[in-house]
């Protein structure tokens, strides 16, 4: 049997808690500070005004990895409390064994459509797609991609397959959303 015990949930969050924190601290190394006088050289003047010029596309680009990050980590904290009230059921005394057969099915259930949801994602990002979240809510999968522009015919026939391959989700129950 396959359970997963608070303290396995306790690193899984606190490892998502790091990335986020990698990946805020990433973004924010673009607030560059200068002082001095700009013009005595045309290489900075070039540079910073290279960054002015980029600022816009650079915060979009901020917000929609700060989308990514805080869903990853709200899936995370839901799976995470799902798993601890299946635990509870499962390790009191006091339920009785089809309470207990129930919870470790709900806990096996919840480990599947991470592990779907990890899976479908690592395998978009390796057929160049920037960054996704997949979520998987039976069953429905709702997917969303990093995109400036639209998503072609070819691209969404890509993801269906993955989707449909990885969470065995019929065509008709799989959303994809874009997000810049």
């Amino acid at each position: 049997m396959f359970v997963i015990h608070k303290k396995n949930i306790l690193v899984g969050v606190l490892g998502a808690t790091l990335v986020m924190a990698g990946v805020i601290n990433y973004t924010n190394q673009s607030n560059v500070e200068v002082s001095g006088d700009l013009t005595s050289t045309l290489g900075e003047s070039t540079y910073v005004s290279g960054m002015v010029d980029n600022l816009e596309g650079n915060r979009l680009e901020e917000l929609a990895d700060a989308y990514f990050v805080s869903a990853r980590l709200e899936r995370d904290k839901t799976y995470g409390e799902k798993l601890e009230v299946q635990e509870n059921i499962l390790y009191n005394e006091k339920s009785d064994e089809s309470m207990k057969k129930a919870a470790q099915e709900e806990i096996n259930c919840i480990s599947d459509n991470l592990t779907k949801e990890m899976s479908i994602e690592t395998l978009l990002k390796a057929k160049g797609f920037e960054d996704t979240i997949a979520l998987i809510n039976e069953p429905n999968v709702n997917v969303v991609v990093k995109s400036m522009e639209e998503l072609n015919v070819a691209q969404v026939a890509q993801i269906q397959n993955i989707v449909m391959r990885e969470a065995n989700a019929k065509p008709e129950n799989i959303h994809i959303v874009t997000k810049r």
